[in-house]
């Protein structure tokens, strides 16, 4: 394994174990990851709402988490108590997700790994581009009986 595959797979690892620490700490029902594997910059998952978060500093690149409404209504309902969230509720869910899972990161990294705000959307926006030179690592997870997809994609 090349020194640049284990960087990655160091880093993959902080995301992996920060978003398990949020659901087993915040929720208390864990989530289930899978194999990450290798996805195009053309081709990327994306489910019906996102959050996604920009990394710059010591890595580059972003992070997004990527699953339906339901899920982030459920999150909202186990953790927040909140009954009837809205549309707007569940789309901010998704970028506190993001935000917390890449800011506990920084644990790993200090204070150069720096972290942008949320950006959250639905579905596949025209105008979501991503580099071509970064390598873009799919971890498919299930939570209860939702599924979704963190995406990783750092220099």
């Amino acid at each position: 394994m090349s020194t640049q595959e284990q960087q990655f797979e160091k880093t993959a690892n902080a995301f992996i174990e920060s978003l398990e620490r949020y659901f087993n700490k915040l929720t208390k029902s864990p989530v289930e990851t899978y194999a990450p594997f290798v996805k195009s910059p053309t081709d990327l998952i994306l489910k019906e709402c996102t959050g996604m978060i920009g990394i710059a500093g010591i890595k580059k690149g972003f992070i997004y988490i990527s699953g339906d409404l339901a899920m982030f209504e459920e999150v909202i309902k186990t953790y927040v108590g909140y009954q009837h969230p809205q549309k707007n509720d569940m789309l901010d869910m998704a970028g506190e997700l993001s935000n917390v899972v890449a800011g506990n990161v920084r644990e790993v990294y200090g204070d150069d790994f720096l972290i942008s705000v949320p950006v959250v959307f639905e579905g596949k926006p025209s105008n979501l581009h991503f580099p071509d030179d970064i390598p873009i690592y799919v971890v498919p997870m299930k939570w209860k009986t939702f599924e979704a997809y963190m995406v990783i994609g750092i220099q």
